[in-house]
């Protein structure tokens, strides 16, 4: 191992000499090849999608893909009305108003529903009138409450446009379900036919509307509510894309602050040491090139910034200026002291460039794990947050020593230094005490690494966007809101496939549906309650009432498999598209919505088992049921997030593990060196679960970062207290040479590490906030760590004969 590492110090040597010596070329080429990453920034995209954090292929994410081809778009939004009584005169004239200027102005709209335009079905025995509610206006008092009363008598009504007492009223708007950008009006678009079971095969399908286009739509509509809300009339607007327009706001100034306060301190703390235009300038390109390179490498492959991801810049922020801090700390140091450029630059390559591939490599290795992840973007962050670390590794090592060497430096008085500094005089007694109690470190951290393993059964897993937002965000209070009036704001789609044309005019399914709508509305915890489902079955009993006199003892399912074909054409030939809501063209396959309140989505989980169980023993043979929807979407995301995060930790505590024991060349000593290691990993657990920091899709991200930057400084100490042992010192002046030494640049690289994270604190989202606090305080405790229990391990493991 020896002799592999010196033969590596003197390429490393020989490539500082060659670098230069071919200055302009080198620095040529790298910025082409960066220059090139780079050139790719302006197609890159934003997706805050909740589909979006499932991979493409994911079996859910396929079957709300295949109810999307044939249902349309269901995420609406939602605009809430809260008046003293919507039907007065004066309040449905404003909401007339207010329901025909969206309908006109808001782009990308598939279709509008409010109280102005709720299908009104009336009929006797041999026709059926099928129109809105407020086809005609009312004159009069008497005709004004005649519409109320037949409102609040209509079962469809009831939870999903208006509330009981008529004091809430909501307008569901529903997006086109496919995009417009790069199509030609009334081509492709106009001969896709959703409700073909066979696709065109000339015609492609385009793809899904765009989050920017939905966010068009959530902006404009914004503009249009706020002309009407007034005291009396208290306009609220919620729905899913508004959510999470309002979470991708969030997360675009977010990033802007983060860069911003990471740029800031980076430049303080580069003005602080070096106390040099170069020191400051030099890396602080190397790092920004980082950034934008890893940025660019993201859109030339097509993969959009997610909620997850955004916390990338940050991070490479943070990692590349500590890999440039060792660089410019040892050139300056040796320039200094002999003037001499060119072989300061070659010295600094061979004194540090071997250590910081290894910590470069390593923390690649830590966030790289998260690869394969089963949550989209998760996967994401580890394959380009790796790609990231080895570009700044790139840039550090090359890009660096070229810009030395073109530019001219001064040389600074050089203070050989013959008495210690007080930082100095800290460590050595850090030294001495980790080498005197040092049984007594390493038992109490292996007990409190017992007890931190002992609080990770009363972790709480949890996947709400909306708790991401401030408890005063007036997206989140409208969510609430609707969830208490209207019973619900998400939903579940179950999606019954009969397998046969015009399955559904059977009746006994049909009433098998009806039961299943029965059982779904009793559904209710203290966490959660169906508020409502709406399925094929409520149109069919409507129409049976509307043909026999709108009796409301008809308000049922037609026997006669005849009669329920025959009353499905009277309502095709009415007129009303609303059918297609529904059921497919070739009536085989039937929708029933279910409508909950938003809630954390880990408590959906078994109530969708539940279901899926009463489904099986429920239905008929041979008819399948799909769940798909907002809900399964949730609940998915945070089962495979919790499942996928704990093997992305088994997986980076043993290629960390292997690499250390590679690395160090001892078995042994890379296996011991692992414990200081995984100390912050085990303390952030049980800082959760003291604090009741939720494990959400940030949180668990803390552990696998943690341990990919935490290595670093245990590499440099480990790597320096080997060397020094194979000098043959003792392990107490080992332990206090390697501090002494290295003990500085681990303060310095823990400085900046945690400060690039503890910007978090100022985001305006609570995932964010909840994730920097916990690693910005592990990246700490893994200092503490390093000077501790790192130092009485060795004391323990090499102990001297004296």
């Amino acid at each position: 191992m020896k002799k592999v590492t010196n033969a590596a110090d003197n390429l490393l040597y020989k490539m500082g000499h060659g670098i230069s010596s071919h200055k302009f070329k080198v620095l040529l080429s790298i910025l082409m090849i960066l220059a090139l990453m780079i050139s790719n920034l302006p197609r890159i995209t934003l997706d805050t999608s909740t589909e979006g954090f499932l991979h493409e292929n994911d079996p859910v994410r396929i079957a709300y893909d295949t109810f999307q081809d044939q249902f349309g778009h269901d995420e609406k939004i939602v605009i809430a009305i809260k008046t003293d009584g919507i039907f007065k005169l004066k309040h449905l004239s404003k909401l007339k108003e207010l329901h025909n200027e969206l309908s006109a102005n808001v782009p990308y709209l598939n279709d509008i529903t409010s109280l102005i335009n709720a299908r009104n079905t009336t009929g006797d025995a041999e026709s059926l009138l099928v129109e809105d509610l407020f086809q005609t206006w009312p004159k009069n008092e008497a005709e004004l409450q005649r519409k109320k009363a037949l409102a609040l008598s209509n079962p469809m009504y009831k939870d999903l446009l208006v509330n009981s007492d008529g004091t809430f009223n909501v307008i569901v708007l529903e997006a086109n379900t496919y995009t417009s950008i790069g199509l030609e009006k009334s081509t492709e678009l106009d001969d896709f036919d959703e409700f073909d079971e066979e696709p065109l095969e000339n015609v492609e399908k385009p793809a899904f509307i765009s989050d920017s286009e939905m966010a068009e739509m959530v902006h404009n509509v914004k503009d249009i509510v706020s002309k009407y809300d007034s005291s009396d009339f208290k306009i609220e607007l919620a729905g899913s894309p508004s959510v999470t327009e309002t979470l991708k706001s969030s997360m675009q100034s977010d990033i802007k602050k983060f860069n911003g306060l990471i740029i800031l301190t980076i430049i303080i703390i580069l003005s602080l040491l070096f106390k040099r235009v170069s020191g400051v300038l030099f890396p602080l390109l190397a790092v920004v090139l980082s950034v934008l390179s890893t940025v660019g490498l993201m859109a030339y492959f097509g993969t959009p910034i997610k909620i997850p991801t955004q916390i990338l810049p940050s991070f490479i922020l943070a990692v590349g200026i500590g890999t440039s801090i060792h660089v410019m700390a040892i050139f300056f140091h040796h320039f200094d002291k002999y003037g001499d450029k060119n072989e300061s630059i070659a010295y600094t390559l061979k004194h540090s460039g071997l250590a910081i591939i290894m910590t470069s490599i390593t923390t690649a290795a830590g966030i790289g794990a998260f690869s394969l992840s089963s949550v989209a973007p998760v996967a994401d962050l580890g394959m380009y947050g790796a790609a990231g670390v080895i570009i700044a590794l790139v840039v550090s090592l090359v890009l660096l020593p070229t810009l030395i060497s073109i530019f001219p430096l001064k040389r600074k008085a050089y203070l050989d230094k013959d008495h210690k500094d007080y930082l100095e005089k800290i460590l050595e007694k850090i030294a001495h005490f980790s080498q005197v109690r040092a049984k007594p470190i390493v038992i109490s951290s292996l007990l409190l690494m017992a007890l931190f393993l002992f609080l990770v059964a009363q972790i709480r897993y949890s996947h709400n966007p909306l708790t991401w937002l401030p408890e005063g965000n007036t997206v989140r209070t409208a969510t609430e809101h609707i969830d208490k009036e209207m019973r619900g704001t998400i939903s579940l789609e179950l999606i019954i496939d009969t397998k046969k044309e015009n399955g559904l005019y059977d009746y006994e399914l049909l009433k098998s549906i009806e039961k299943l709508g029965m059982y779904a509305e009793t559904i209710e915890t203290d966490a959660y309650f169906v508020g409502k489902v709406v399925s094929i079955v409520d149109v069919m009993k409507e129409i049976h009432k509307a043909l026999h006199a709108n009796d409301d003892k008809y308000y049922a399912i037609a026997q006669d498999p005849e009669l329920i074909a025959q009353e499905i054409l009277l309502f095709e030939n009415s007129g009303s598209d609303d059918l297609e809501d529904f059921v497919d063209s070739q009536f085989s396959k039937a929708r029933m919505t279910i409508k909950m309140p938003w809630v954390d989505a880990i408590e959906y989980h078994g109530m969708l088992e539940d279901l899926k169980i009463h489904l099986e023993n429920n239905l008929p043979p041979g008819v399948e049921v799909q769940l798909t929807g907002m809900i399964p979407l949730l609940s998915d995301t945070i089962a495979a997030a919790i499942s996928s995060s704990g093997e992305s930790y088994i997986i980076a505590i043993f290629a960390i593990g292997f690499m250390m024991i590679l690395l160090l060349g001892s078995f042994k000593l890379g296996l011991v060196s692992m414990i200081p290691n995984l100390f912050p990993v085990f303390f952030i657990i049980a800082f959760m679960v003291v604090f009741n920091i939720p494990f959400d899709l940030f949180t668990m991200l803390a552990g696998t970062i943690v341990l990919g930057l935490a290595v670093d400084d245990n590499v440099h100490f480990m790597h320096n207290f080997r060397r020094f042992k194979d000098e043959g010192k003792s392990t107490e002046e080992a332990v206090r040479l390697t501090l002494t030494g290295s003990g500085r640049a681990m303060l310095i690289t823990t400085i900046v590490l945690s400060l690039g994270f503890f910007v978090y604190l100022f985001a305006s989202m609570a995932n964010l906030f909840n994730f920097g606090l916990i690693v910005g305080v592990a990246i700490i405790v893994a200092l503490i760590a390093d000077f501790f229990i790192g130092p009485a391990l060795m004391a323990l493991l090499y102990k001297d004969k004296e």
